[in-house]
C-alpha cells in the first residue's frame, strides 16, 4: 500500500472512485470553463435582477396606493364630521396642501404623505400625495396612478389663473388662464456652455411626466416638406408611402409617425396606415372614411426635431420617450356645447400615438388651456365656425373675439401662426394650425409656419422655484 501511495505522489495521479488511476491535471475548472460559468451567471442576474428590482417596485406602488386611500378616506371622514358638528358647513371644500392637513389631527390608516396638495369639491377629491420618492395621483377619489417623482408645488384651484384639474382625463392636471406660474427653464445648450431657455408647463400627466413647451417659435418649418420648385414631389410623395402618393399636386402628408412607431387605438397598425376614423356627429362612436395607405417615413418636421434640434442639448436626458396623440380631429357644429365637444376630440386624437421624445402641442391642448366659458370644442374656435366666420362683412380682428385662442383667457397661444400635432382626419395633407390672429384653421403640410417644440419630462425629476418670471421652476436633480 505504501509503495503504491509513493507511486502516485511520485507520477502525480489520484485514485478514482472505481478504484482507477487519473491524472490530477483534471480536477477543478480550467480558465474557459470558469469564464463560461461566469457569463451564464451575469446572464441570468440581467434577466432576473430587473425583474426582482420590478416586484419590488411594484410592491412600493401598491403600498403606496393603499396609503393614499387611507389618507383620502381620513380626510373624507374629516369633512363628514364637520358637516355633521354644523349643518351650514361645506366640510373641508377647498384647496389644501399635506402640511395645512396635518394641523387638523386627521386619523390616518398607513402611511403619512410627505408633501402633496390636495382639492375638495363637490365631486370629491383630487390632487397629489408624495410618499418618499413616489407620488400618487388622486381624481375624484379614486387613485388614479403612482409612480417616481415629485408633486406639482402649487395648489389646485377651482377658480382664476392656476393649476386645475382636467375635465376629460383623469389624474392631468392643466394650468388655465392667461398667467399662470408655469415657467421653466432649460438647458438648450450643453453642460459646459449652459443656454437656458424658457418653456412652459402644460400639464402634469397621469403617468408622473410632464408635458412642456417652447415659450418662443424655432421658426417657420414645413410639417412635411414638398420639393420646393415642383409640387408634384415631395420625401415621401413615392411609390412604397401610398397614403401620401395620392393623386393630384402634392402638398405634403399630414401622418406625423411612420407604421414602425405609430400604433392605432393602442395595437400595432400592421400593414395599413389610415386616418379612417373619427367621431360622429351624435355620438362618440367611429365613423369611416376613405383614406388608406402605406407609411414608411416620418414627416419631415418629425425628423428634424428628434435627429437635428434636440442632438447635443443638455436637457435630452430628462426627456421621456413617450406616447404622443397624432389622431386626425375632425370638425363639425355637433361638438359645441358643453365638454361633450372637447372630449370627442381627445378621443379622435387618442385613436393613434406616436412613440418618441419630442413633439407639438395637440390643438385640444388649445382649447383646454382657456378659461374662457364660450371655448368649448376646437370647433367652437374654427374659422369656419358661422358664429365667426372670418369675412369683410364681420371682420374679426385679434384674440378677443376667438374664444379658446383669446389671452385675456389663455396663455399658450402666441401672435404666430403655428403648427399643431393633429392633422384633419378625413385629408391626407391638411394639419390644424393656430393662426396669428387666433382662429384655428387647417393648411397643407408643405406650407411652413411656426414651431414651438413640446415634449414630456421624466416623472422622476424634481422641481425647484415658483413657476415665476423672475423665479422659474428649474430642475433640480438627475
Amino acid at each position: 500500500m505504501r509503495k503504491i501511495l509513493e507511486k502516485n505522489s511520485k507520477e502525480n495521479v489520484c485514485i478514482n472512485t472505481n478504484g482507477k488511476y487519473a491524472d490530477s491535471k483534471y480536477n477543478g475548472f480550467t480558465l474557459i470553463e470558469l469564464l463560461a460559468i461566469i457569463v451564464i451567471l451575469a446572464i441570468i442576474a440581467v434577466i432576473t435582477v430587473p425583474l426582482i428590482l420590478g416586484i419590488i417596485d411594484d410592491a412600493k406602488k401598491g403600498s403606496i396606493t393603499d396609503s393614499a386611500y387611507g389618507y383620502k378616506n381620513a380626510i373624507q371622514n374629516y369633512s363628514m364630521y364637520m358637516q355633521t358638528v354644523d349643518s351650514n358647513s361645506d366640510g373641508l371644500n377647498g384647496s389644501y396642501t399635506v402640511d395645512e392637513l396635518k394641523t387638523l389631527g386627521l386619523e390616518v390608516t398607513g402611511k403619512e404623505p410627505d408633501n402633496g396638495t390636495i382639492l375638495i369639491d363637490n365631486y370629491g377629491i383630487s390632487g397629489c400625495l408624495e410618499f418618499d420618492e413616489y407620488k400618487a395621483s388622486i381624481y375624484n377619489n379614486e387613485v388614479v396612478s403612482t409612480s417616481k417623482g415629485n408633486c406639482p408645488t402649487e395648489k389646485l384651484v377651482t377658480t382664476g389663473d392656476g393649476l386645475y384639474k382636467s375635465e376629460t382625463e383623469p389624474g392631468r392636471f392643466v394650468y388655465r388662464g392667461a398667467t399662470p406660474n408655469n415657467y421653466i427653464t432649460l438647458n438648450e445648450g450643453t453642460a459646459s456652455s449652459p443656454s437656458n431657455v424658457t418653456y412652459r408647463i402644460i400639464s402634469y400627466e397621469p403617468d408622473g411626466t410632464i408635458k412642456v413647451i417652447r415659450d418662443a417659435s424655432i421658426g417657420s418649418k414645413s410639417f412635411d416638406e414638398r420639393d420646393s420648385s415642383d409640387t408634384t414631389t415631395g420625401p415621401r410623395h413615392n411609390t412604397d408611402n401610398t397614403f401620401c402618393n395620392y393623386s393630384g399636386t402634392y402638398y405634403g402628408c399630414n401622418v406625423w409617425g411612420n407604421l414602425s412607431n405609430t400604433f392605432y387605438n393602442g395595437a400595432t397598425l400592421g400593414s395599413t396606415f389610415n386616418y379612417k376614423y373619427y367621431a360622429n356627429n351624435t355620438n362618440t362612436e367611429l365613423t369611416n372614411s376613405t383614406n388608406t395607405g402605406t407609411v414608411t417615413v416620418d414627416s419631415t418636421l418629425n425628423q428634424y426635431l428628434n435627429n437635428t434640434w434636440i442632438t447635443d442639448k443638455e436637457m435630452s436626458k430628462y426627456i421621456d420617450n413617450h406616447d404622443f396623440n397624432v389622431g386626425g380631429v375632425y370638425y363639425t357644429s355637433s361638438y359645441t356645447g358643453g365638454d361633450k365637444g372637447l372630449q370627442k376630440e381627445k378621443t379622435e386624437e387618442k385613436l393613434y400615438t406616436w412613440n418618441g421624445k419630442i413633439g407639438l402641442m395637440n390643438i385640444t391642448d388649445y382649447v383646454e388651456t382657456s378659461l374662457n366659458p364660450t371655448c368649448t370644442s376646437v370647433y367652437s374656435n374654427f374659422y369656419y365656425n358661422t358664429n365667426y366666420y372670418y369675412e369683410s362683412s364681420q371682420h374679426i380682428t385679434g384674440y378677443d373675439n376667438w374664444p379658446c385662442s383669446n389671452r385675456t383667457y389663455n396663455w399658450l397661444p402666441k401672435a404666430i401662426t403655428e403648427w399643431s400635432l393633429s392633422p384633419i382626419s378625413y385629408n391626407r395633407s391638411h394639419v390644424w394650425i393656430v393662426n396669428s390672429t387666433g382662429f384655428f384653421n387647417y393648411n397643407s403640410a408643405g406650407y411652413t409656419f411656426g414651431v414651438r417644440p413640446a415634449f414630456y419630462l421624466k416623472s422622476e425629476i424634481s422641481l425647484t422655484g415658483e413657476g415665476t418670471t423672475t423665479t422659474p421652476y428649474s430642475i433640480s436633480n438627475m
